[in-house]
């Protein structure tokens, strides 16, 4: 399945059960709850009674599905590359956030 911007957008503004998170990222309901106890994904903070999952929750399901599907990772195998694409991700942040405090001619 192929996400569009609109569909993206959707997901910004609603949240989905972890059932509707698994048949979405096509990942097994069981390895979706083992990845969200271990943290490796997130549910939003919400008042309802089943935790409710967001886009970023949709994105790490998706890397896992496919780390899964072409690596034939493990569970802690999974939650170690899911850590590392976490720390790759926040480190672009910071050197854009670094880049745009240099002047201008500096820049590469």
């Amino acid at each position: 399945m192929r996400v569009e911007i609109t569909d993206m957008i959707w997901f910004e503004e609603h949240a989905v059960t972890l059932s509707e998170l698994s048949e979405l990222c096509a990942l097994p309901l069981p390895l979706l709850q083992e990845l969200v106890g271990e943290g490796a994904i997130v549910a939003l903070d919400s008042p309802a009674p089943e935790p409710r999952f967001g886009a970023q929750a949709l994105n790490a399901a998706r890397s896992a599905h496919r780390l899964r599907a072409d690596f034939d990772l493990d569970l802690p195998a999974l939650l170690v590359a899911l850590g590392l694409l976490d720390r790759v991700h926040e480190l672009e942040k910071q050197v854009v956030a670094l880049r745009a405090r240099l002047p201008g001619s500096i820049r590469p």
